[in-house]
């Protein structure tokens, strides 16, 4: 039996952290090589610009931010979930480039050209939760990983466009559904479900 990593979701029942409602999102989770990769760089960042960085076990990347839900549209966003995660396919996601949302003073790490394969699980999520009747802000998408909030964004050296020296290349091969909590300050995140991309989890050959 495979085991379960730190920030990797439990299939199957949801959970009691949802209770009521549950503030819930789409995202995909790093495995430990790459999660160990982004918090390096995290804390980094975090140094230079005199920021915060995220609990390892909370990086990730979020596809699709939903809200507030019941139980019950809990259990739509699972079927959706499983039906867009079974339409994809394995990808590579090549995390290449540091940016900042200044006026939120967060720092981030994404990439210098779209993702075609992402971009199609994100564009397949947000069908499917328009036709639920899930309202979603019509924002661009743009893959990132936060790597330092209530920083100094300007301290961050620019040149090259944010280029990132060494790219991180991360295999997803799962799609996620999370929920979020915050307690005593604390963020935190808890998996409902999780399905393979394809359908077929890699590990199970």
């Amino acid at each position: 039996m495979r085991q379960k990593r730190v920030g990797e979701p439990t299939s199957g029942g949801t959970s009691s952290a949802t209770g009521e409602t549950a503030r819930v999102f789409f995202a995909v989770w790093p495995d430990p090589e790459v999660r160990g990769a982004l918090d390096l760089l995290a804390r980094d960042c975090a140094a230079r610009t005199g920021g915060r960085a995220p609990d390892p076990a909370n990086l990730h990347v979020t596809l699709a931010f939903i809200g507030n839900v019941d139980a019950g549209g809990v259990l739509v966003l699972r079927e959706i979930g499983f039906n867009a995660a079974a339409a994809a396919a394995p990808f590579r996601l090549i995390l290449d480039r540091i940016g900042a949302f200044h006026k939120q003073e967060i720092v981030w790490l994404g990439c210098s050209g779209m993702s075609k394969p992402m971009q199609a699980l994100a564009d397949r999520l947000f069908s499917q939760l328009g036709a639920a009747g899930f309202s979603l802000e019509p924002l661009p998408f743009r893959p990132h990983v936060t790597l330092a909030r209530r920083a100094r964004t300007r301290a961050l050296d620019w040149t090259g466009d944010g280029a990132l020296g060494r790219p991180i290349a991360w295999n997803i091969s799962r799609l996620t559904l999370t929920a979020s909590t915050n307690a005593q300050g604390a963020l935190r995140y808890l998996a409902i479900d999780s399905w393979p991309l394809g359908g077929r989890d890699q590990s199970a050959d």
